[in-house]
């Protein structure tokens, strides 16, 4: 029951994510539901689940942007064993646990920043005007998505 949920939220995620240039684009602030999907997915969860999903998401995710071959799925597959190695230090059910999910959404935006080569020189700029923005953001939805799990649970 457990991965046809996970098959359906990583469909949904992925489809929120490819078209979230579209629909929920702020100024430069986007939307990372597979970023939030993966954090939620390895800490509460299973982070088999999570290494599986982030595999197979960054594989999709990176069909649709020309980069190199397994950057996705290496980057995905990174940050789900990093939560893990972290997810015994961590209190989970509590909302400072949010703030892993604001370094890691940031993580994520420096390493899309360094593999864009043309971007590299303005790191600095678009850390503070893009990147801690899209933490900020995505740091908000997972507060009210573990809301509903601690409320629910």
């Amino acid at each position: 029951m457990k991965i046809l949920t996970l098959f359906l939220l990583s469909s949904f995620a992925l489809f929120l994510s490819l078209n979230s240039g579209k629909i929920f684009l702020i100024g430069n602030i986007s939307f990372k539901p597979i970023i939030i999907l993966l954090y939620f997915v390895t800490l509460y969860w299973n982070p088999l689940y999570g290494l599986f999903a982030g595999f197979f998401l960054g594989f999709l995710y990176e069909i649709y942007f020309p980069v190199f071959t397994g950057t996705y799925p290496l980057i995905f597959t990174s940050v789900v064993l990093g939560l893990k190695v972290v997810e015994n230090k961590i209190f989970k059910f509590r909302y400072n646990s949010l703030i892993l999910l604001f370094c890691t959404v940031l993580f994520i935006g420096v390493l899309q920043v360094v593999i864009e080569a043309d971007k590299i020189d303005a790191i600095f700029y678009i850390v503070f005007t893009q990147l801690i923005p899209v933490a900020v953001l995505n740091s908000a939805v997972g507060l009210v998505i573990l809301y509903f799990i601690k409320k629910f649970q």
